[in-house]
């Protein structure tokens, strides 16, 4: 039960690595960029629900699991709260996007970049935690 966290986490942030490096690379790729596309739209909310359930199975291992721990006192579930915000966000301008809101156009992907490079810090913050 201790590690069922730590692996999902790890599978959920290296998705969202590479859903972000596929909206990078459709924003600048001359070929394939629809594909690119498809792929981002299909992946991403697969890695925002599995950042979502890490989140929430990290808060639960602190509260039944970890007794070395106070409930969401760490750094490492305040930066996973900032990815789950941050990829809300995210969702919420994806849709505007496909309405054609030139405003999503421009926040879509810098909540979904910050969200990959909180991602690095979320990596290193668990490891420094681990049972």
């Amino acid at each position: 039960m201790e590690y069922v966290h730590p692996i999902l986490g790890a599978v959920a942030l290296a998705l969202l690595v590479y859903v972000a490096s596929l909206g990078l690379r459709m924003r600048t790729a001359r070929r394939g960029r629809i594909e690119l596309a498809r792929q981002h739209a299909r992946l991403a909310p697969w890695a925002y629900a599995g950042v979502l359930i890490s989140w929430a199975l990290g808060l639960l291992s602190t509260t039944f699991v970890r007794e070395d721990f106070e409930v969401a006192s760490t750094f490492h579930l305040r930066t996973g709260l900032a990815i789950a915000l941050l990829l809300t966000g995210s969702a919420i301008t994806a849709r505007w996007l496909n309405r054609g809101n030139t405003t999503a156009r421009e926040l879509h992907p810098w909540l979904g970049a910050v969200a990959a490079l909180l991602a690095a810090a979320q990596a290193v913050t668990g490891l420094r935690i681990m049972p």
